[in-house]
């Protein structure tokens, strides 16, 4: 990276660290209405120093223009994360309760990848940390270096190569001549949801603080922020059906959306991607409610249809909030739930996980070949709704799946140090990588990750910022070839 790239850069974390210190604006207005003084003066002295070194740094540095090339867009990408991440842990570090820099590091970690899971007591948090908290899930839901490139074109740089790398799915389409038009229409669309889903809210049990948080980080998917004095609003059937409701519409393609402002209304009934997973939402509810009914954990079926649809919606959504005990529940439901996780929601989403569309690719790759021991002269491309994938994205698709598997089994040696157990082990593994924040065991429903040594918090945040750079923006900048860009070798 030349020395006006580097600047660039630096650029960018003078944007992002403004942002964050606009972000903090609020949530010491909170900490003032709600909290002690000390939480206070920390959130407002720390918010006035982001904005004034992002300021600064945007108004002192040239911008140039250029295009990048992958492995710098790669490499920004995973800065920027890395120092987003780094930013929000001040705030936990500072804030008076004296938590350690790891565990902050892992909770900001937590917020910004939308993972949602905790190393801290919600209940004893400022109201000021509730807010960022959600606030970092908003920001890290469709992607803050996406609302970078989006609102500042100015840039000069192809904002595509960066956005691309933390936008989930295996592709990303332009609607405009420039990229900054994708990332402009995605967030109006993301904010339009914010703001009816507040208004919902407010308009139910919930205070406006808490239609805030829990807007935030259900749009975002990033799991709800429950605590015991918000605990019996979430039993409320219109509180659970509006949350549903917006974390469905995130975890669908939002590509869709524009199509149907468009006027191509019916795209999202027809496209294939989401009617696989309205499908797959509409069989493991089925199976869940039966499953408790008849095992005896719900007397009544329609608590049993209540909850497992909550759990459904939560788990494939990657949003991994809980408002029932389901580590408590039968096997064969735990199980459907954690297959669920795996899969995730839609591409182009705020949810994490392989995406259905990938799965979907995967299956069909996989008749391919039931089809070709039968046929084996025979040449059968796949597709999906009748248009032929081509080869390269097929091979894409199967690397990043067993990329994926690979991945969580390493890391699932890493956190076995702990000694903590193969359950609590293997889904805290999976709750990280997969953004979703849940687990079974240890963390149980609330996801409470506090009893993981620091080196495994550390380790988490890593994967948890892996994960929902979906991998190959991460990983490729500790390969041979990264290190040695001049000298490509043969693999």
């Amino acid at each position: 990276m030349n020395k006006k790239k580097k600047k660039m850069l630096i650029k960018i974390t003078g944007m992002l660290t403004l942002i964050e210190g606009i972000a903090l604006l609020p949530c010491a207005l909170a900490s003032m209405v709600y909290d002690n003084k000390n939480t206070v003066y920390t959130l407002l002295v720390l918010s006035l120093i982001f904005i004034a070194f992002g300021i600064v740094t945007i108004r002192t540095l040239k911008s140039y223009r250029f295009k990048l090339k992958p492995y710098e867009g790669f490499l920004i990408s995973t800065l920027c994360w890395v120092f987003c991440s780094f930013l929000g842990a001040l705030p936990y570090r500072f804030g008076g309760l004296n938590y350690s820099f790891i565990k902050s590091l892992f909770e900001s970690a937590a917020g910004f990848t939308t993972t949602g899971c905790t190393v801290f007591n919600l209940d004893l948090m400022p109201k000021g940390l509730l807010l960022w908290r959600a606030l970092s899930s908003w920001l890290g839901g469709m992607g803050i270096l996406l609302l970078v490139v989006s609102m500042l074109p100015a840039l000069g740089i192809s904002g595509q190569r960066i956005a691309s790398t933390e936008t989930t799915g295996p592709s990303l389409e332009k609607f405009g001549g420039r990229f900054s038009s994708t990332g402009q229409f995605l967030y109006v669309i993301y904010s339009l949801f914010t703001l009816v889903e507040f208004i919902l809210l407010v308009l139910g049990p919930l205070s406006p603080f808490d239609a805030l948080i829990n807007t935030c980080s259900s749009v975002s998917t990033g799991g709800l922020l429950i605590t015991s004095e918000t605990a019996p609003a979430f039993s409320n059937i219109y509180v659970r059906a509006v949350i549903m409701a917006f974390t469905l519409l995130s975890s669908m393609n939002f590509t869709l959306y524009h199509h149907f402002v468009e006027g191509r209304r019916r795209v999202l009934t027809s496209n294939a991607e989401v009617k696989t997973f309205w499908f797959i939402i509409a069989i493991s509810t089925f199976l869940i409610t039966f499953d408790l009914v008849q095992s005896k954990t719900y007397t009544n079926a329609f608590q049993a249809f209540k909850d497992g649809i909550s759990q459904v919606v939560s788990f494939i959504s990657t949003s991994g909030y809980y408002v029932c005990d389901y580590t408590r529940w039968p096997t064969f439901t735990t199980i459907v739930l954690f297959v669920l996780l795996l899969i995730g929601g839609c591409s182009m989403s705020t949810s994490g996980s392989l995406k259905v569309i990938r799965v979907m690719v995967f299956f069909k790759l996989i008749a391919r070949g039931l089809f070709k021991q039968i046929h084996p002269r025979s040449v059968k491309a796949v597709k999906i709704s009748g248009i032929a994938i081509s080869a390269e994205k097929v091979a894409d698709i199967t690397a990043h799946i067993l990329l994926y598997f690979m991945v969580m089994l390493l890391s699932c040696i890493v956190i076995s140090f702990d000694n903590f157990g193969m359950t609590t082990t293997i889904t805290s593994v999976i709750g990280a990588f997969t953004n979703t924040g849940v687990a079974i065991g240890g963390p149980g429903a609330s996801g409470y990750f506090g009893m993981f040594s620091d080196f495994s918090l550390l380790y988490l945040s890593f994967l948890m910022i892996v994960g929902r750079l979906e991998m190959f923006a991460v990983l490729v900048l500790f390969t041979k070839s990264f290190r040695n860009l001049n000298r490509p070798e043969q693999i």
